[in-house]
């Protein structure tokens, strides 16, 4: 097991009893994040408390997901909202104003958004709105109408966003309406392929270049409820559901129909992680990691998932984030390349920055507007995975 030490905190100057949803990388160097005051603010990865707010009130009813899109240019921020809205910011311009919006059929709250430079594209996924969760798509050059829809592909959520509360070894005590992740991804390199996740349990992959929808589904996965889907590699997929059952399927490859999926089963990992529930998968430069938390502990982990012989946790080799962010969940995990940082953000309103200690264990704790923990003797372990 190796450690990270808590190097900064900060509540990036939010109001009092708020907490953080999601970061996203904004620009090198700086990040943003969305808040339960529906704000969207930027601050810098080398200073916390060095923030930014690029709109106090991105959407009416509550912002419900982030994600950033580098769109031949500056790089820009999409949002998500209950007002069946999607905004693209510019995270420069500081007015308050979003450079483009774009708007559901019906005003169905928006639950995920995804974004493919490539094709200056922008995807939502919706809310169950009049017996249809609908996956829509704009150009961002054009956003006034809509490039296409797919409407029967899900008959729930896309995702749901609300965080359901597990205690291991207990039956669900309770639902939490929170913003939730995206469950809408692009393909790592053909932008034409897009993934979605929903509450109904299935998780698909869609040829977006086809426009009807029976024709553009090129593979169908039942997980059950889906928490967090995504692309593990260009060939692999993962799905996490609301009640922490995970599992790993092979890509069926458009170009290969006879192709079969055989799936790795983990069944839920909260016993075998020793954790609470799943904040995310994260993928950095060594392979994916599963961010899986514990509140009577005071900590998340960083563990490694890896392929070789067969898909598995590294447990051997997990990073340790002691205290995390108290007895409050985190919501959001990024791993830094840039500055080799670990950055997280939680219900306890603040954004945390994580590193390994330094080769004399030593490594001074700098507090925000809130306490970071002390530092911590460094592990002389191998550190063949490191989380950035």
């Amino acid at each position: 097991m190796h450690t990270l030490a808590n190097t900064a905190s900060s509540s990036l100057s939010l109001p009092a009893d708020n907490y953080i949803y999601s970061i996203a990388a904004s620009a090198p160097g700086s990040f943003a994040a969305i808040s339960s005051d529906d704000s969207l603010r930027v601050f810098d990865a080398a200073n916390l408390e060095r923030v930014s707010v690029v709109s106090p009130k991105t959407h009416d009813g509550g912002v419900t997901a982030l994600r950033s899109c580098v769109a031949g240019g500056p790089q820009l921020l999409v949002t998500g909202g209950r007002d069946g809205k999607v905004r693209l910011w510019d995270a420069r311009a500081g007015n308050g104003s979003a450079v483009a919006e774009m708007e559901t059929a019906k005003h169905a709250p928006v639950l995920s958004v995804a974004c493919s430079p490539e094709t200056s594209t922008v995807v939502a996924g919706t809310e169950l709105t009049s017996s249809q969760a609908v996956v829509a798509f704009w150009d961002i050059r054009s956003p006034s109408e809509f490039r296409f829809q797919y409407v029967e592909s899900h008959n729930d959520d896309i995702t749901e966003s609300g965080f359901w509360m597990y205690i291991a070894g207990t039956n669900m005590i309770g639902t939490m309406h929170f913003a939730g992740d995206a469950q809408l991804q692009y393909h790592p390199s053909r932008s034409n392929i897009l993934l979605s996740g929903s509450t109904d349990g299935l998780v698909n992959v869609y040829d977006t270049t086809v426009t009807d929808e029976d024709e553009a589904l090129v593979q169908v996965i039942n997980h059950g409820s889906v928490h967090h889907a995504g692309f593990l590699s260009e060939r692999t997929i993962y799905a996490l559901s609301h009640d922490e059952v995970f599992s790993v399927h092979p890509a069926t490859d458009p170009d290969e129909p006879t192709q079969e999926p055989e799936p790795v089963q983990f069944g839920d990992v909260r016993e075998s992680l020793a954790c609470e529930y799943v904040a995310q998968l994260c993928i950095g430069s060594q392979g994916p990691y599963i961010a899986a938390g514990n509140k009577i502990d005071n900590r998340l982990d960083l563990v490694p998932l890896v392929s070789s012989p067969t898909w598995q946790f590294d447990q051997d080799n997990l990073w340790r984030l002691p205290g995390a962010h108290g007895e409050e969940i985190v919501r959001s995990v990024y791993l830094d390349e840039q500055s080799r940082s670990v950055f997280t953000c939680g219900e306890d309103g603040y954004v945390r920055a994580w590193k390994p200690t330094d080769e004399q264990g030593e490594t001074q704790a700098q507090t925000g507007s809130a306490s970071a923990k002390s530092s911590r003797p460094k592990e002389k372990k191998k550190d063949r995975f490191k989380p950035y």
